[in-house]
């Protein structure tokens, strides 16, 4: 016999904390990709991602360390609002 009263979980909410880590992970994990492809001279456009977070140059190790920090933070600050924000309007299902 399980416990559905500690095992249900409320599906009209998104969780702000764990849509603010999964965009967080997801924006680095971008990052990361783009730096490669500017590393490797591979893509022109990942250029352009990389300098949305640093003014580092594309391919140096400064630009990694800077760029992947800056994208997690912008990428919590994204998933947390659009988590909130989600929330907020879960009065128009009804």
């Amino acid at each position: 016999m399980s416990n559905f009263d500690e095992t249900r979980v409320n599906r009209g909410r998104l969780p702000v904390l764990r849509s603010a880590a999964a965009a967080a992970a997801a924006l680095a994990a971008l990052f990361l990709l783009c730096w490669l492809g500017a590393a490797m001279g591979l893509l022109n456009a990942s250029h352009m991602y990389v300098a949305l977070f640093t003014i580092a140059p594309p391919a140096s190790g400064a630009a990694l360390v800077a760029g992947l920090c800056w994208s997690a933070v912008f990428g919590a600050l994204a998933g947390a609002f659009v988590a909130l924000a989600y929330n907020a309007l879960s009065f128009l299902e009804r």
